[in-house]
């Protein structure tokens, strides 16, 4: 059953999309692997078997957390330019990688939201039959890096410590340490950024219970920066979700966040 997308709608993992919807949406290079729509903050990869035949090898480790995508380009070797640049500069961009995988001409199936971790340069062959170096990268599923996330202990770091960490201006900061703090920074105050009602009680770990909201993401996976994510209570997270004044709701706090944040910075 293929799935009717509209915009906003989140993906939703095991379900079938036309690739020439997505598209129309959010437009983006409709025959490339690597798609970087110019007006929206999403990259979309796609992978299918017939990539095999380029000498391309597309897969996930033994345990599916990382998955090993080969960068675009079909003769010669391949170069860290228009879509290899912006899959690996994505999170510095601001932008959330979505990968797809083609189940039939022209249908994708939406497999997770992951994140740049690393790549690497091998010999493969090329369209041509000759040999050249590839680009290799190596993706982590988002919900996987919030795992190990939640296992870090970032509590006795200040507000403005975690902000700063969160943003990433520490070029020692990995994505793990970014994706615990950016979640401790925003539930430090324990007040819903939407209603500003204080948290509705404490969790068993001692914080606010505020559940976390990203503004300018197609799927449930995390990972954003502080002017994209919101903490919120259970009343405001489901009206962002189900409410049928959610895209206006959200449009307030878009505005309610980013003068939040740029008043962090004027401070």
């Amino acid at each position: 059953m293929i799935t009717d997308l509209k915009r906003g709608d989140f993906f939703q993992k095991g379900h079938r999309y036309r690739r020439k919807q997505i598209h129309k949406l959010y437009k983006g290079q409709e025959q490339s692997e690597i798609s970087t729509p110019k007006a929206h903050p999403y990259i979309f990869i796609f992978t299918k078997e017939s990539g095999s035949e380029y000498g391309t090898g597309h897969g996930w480790n033994r345990d599916k957390t990382y998955f090993f995508y080969t960068g675009e380009g079909q003769r010669g070797s391949m170069q860290l330019i228009k879509g290899n640049k912006a899959l690996r500069e994505h999170f510095l961009s601001g932008k959330a990688v979505y990968l797809f995988h083609y189940v039939e001409p022209g249908v994708v199936e939406f497999i997770d939201e992951v994140t740049y971790i690393n790549h690497q340069l091998e010999i493969m062959w090329d369209s041509d039959g000759e040999l050249r170096e590839a680009i290799i990268f190596e993706l982590e599923r988002n919900p996987v890096i919030e795992e190990k996330a939640a296992k870090l202990d970032v509590s006795a770091y200040s507000t403005e410590q975690l902000c700063h960490i969160a943003l990433g201006e520490d070029k020692k900061t990995n994505i793990y340490e970014q994706t615990a703090a950016l979640k401790q920074y925003k539930r430090a105050a324990g007040i819903c950024e939407a209603c500003g009602e204080s948290a509705p009680f404490i969790a068993k770990d001692g914080s606010s219970f505020l559940q976390m909201y990203y503004l300018s993401k197609l799927s449930e996976g995390g990972l954003a920066k502080p002017k994209d994510a919101a903490a919120l209570c259970p009343n405001c997270h489901s009206r962002l979700r189900y409410g049928k004044d959610s895209e206006v709701y959200k449009e307030e706090l878009i505005i309610k966040i980013n003068e939040k944040e740029a008043g962090k910075k004027n401070e």
